[in-house]
């Protein structure tokens, strides 16, 4: 299958060469970095509620970590925000490669979850803490969502085909092959 010409348009922009190649300090890694940051707010906060529903420190009431929704939502932005840009730095080695679709797939349906619980949970105000294990199974696919969201977006290094377009990469890993 041929890839499409316009991710070499979108390679051969200022903005893209930039991020891909610039010594600056705030090329591709501090991109990562933040898109690290994005990720660690976006699943710590989530998991910190899952693992409060799922009854980890009782004595901690649930309707008390409310806030921490803010925190996921900012790393939400941060983690949409800094993955654009790393988007545009390798758009062939990303929209060429199925596990990229997947990671996609799997944070659409974390942040899903996430408002799921939000909804029955804390925006509740008839819900009690005895109330809340209804939410056990939605605590528990929320963590296995973000798992497997992080492990696709780790697989990304390691899967694609091309690097840049025109130039096939060196795949150490083909998860396609294995399946």
């Amino acid at each position: 299958m041929p890839v499409p010409e316009f991710l070499q348009t979108l390679e051969n922009s200022g903005l893209s060469t930039w991020i891909r190649e610039s010594q600056s300090v705030f090329g591709f890694y501090f991109i990562l970095l933040f898109h690290n940051f994005g990720l660690a707010m976006l699943v710590g906060a989530s998991v910190i509620i899952d693992l409060r529903i799922l009854g980890v420190v009782p004595g901690v009431p649930v309707k008390s970590l409310e806030p921490l929704f803010k925190i996921m939502w900012a790393g939400l932005i941060v983690g949409t925000i800094s993955g654009v840009l790393l988007l545009l730095a390798y758009p062939t080695k990303a929209l060429t490669n199925p596990v990229f679709y997947v990671k996609l797939a799997l944070i659409a349906f974390g942040v899903i979850m996430a408002f799921r619980i939000k909804n029955r949970v804390f925006d509740n105000p008839s819900v009690s803490e005895a109330d809340m294990t209804g939410s056990v199974s939605m605590a528990k696919w929320s963590i296995v969502l973000w798992i497997a969201s992080i492990t696709a977006g780790r697989l990304l290094a390691y899967t694609y085909v091309y690097l840049i377009y025109g130039t096939k990469g060196a795949v150490l890993f083909d998860i396609f092959k294995i399946i």
